[in-house]
């Protein structure tokens, strides 16, 4: 497997990688757009941007879909299947899945438990920082 050397021009690529997919974190994921949208090779672009980042460019999409996620159930009253649409699910199930993986618990049950917490507490999020792989270093 080729190792890539990560130059001054692919750190700007990369910068502009986790832009496009923070502002298009809702919209259908595609390494191959993402690669032709900054102008590198989509193996190459995954290698760096985990490299630099630690995530892959989909681990740190999720990671913003679940950001939005956490910001809308506790600052919204819009019902659990909407929210999904507005962090680019398009049912509600896979959504759940990556909401109960990032936090340990079913996204109406972790929303239940936060409006019902003390006030000026902080939202109870049980994942790790980073990635498995990387703990323990």
């Amino acid at each position: 497997m080729k190792k890539y050397i990560c130059t001054a021009a692919d750190r700007k690529k990369i910068i502009k990688a986790k832009d496009i997919l923070d502002a298009e974190f809702n919209k259908p994921f595609s390494l191959n757009r993402l690669a032709r949208k900054t102008g590198m090779n989509p193996t190459k672009l995954c290698e760096l941007f985990k490299e630099t980042q630690l995530f892959t460019p989909y681990e740190f999409l999720i990671e913003l879909r679940a950001e939005e996620a956490i910001e809308l159930l506790l600052k919204t009253k819009l019902r659990i299947y909407e929210i999904a649409r507005k962090c680019g699910y398009a049912t509600t199930e896979p959504f759940s899945k990556m909401y109960k993986r990032h936090t340990g618990m079913a996204p109406s049950k972790w929303r239940k438990l936060q409006l019902s917490a003390p006030k000026g507490t902080y939202p109870l999020i049980m994942k790790p920082l980073l990635p498995a792989r990387y703990r323990n270093i």
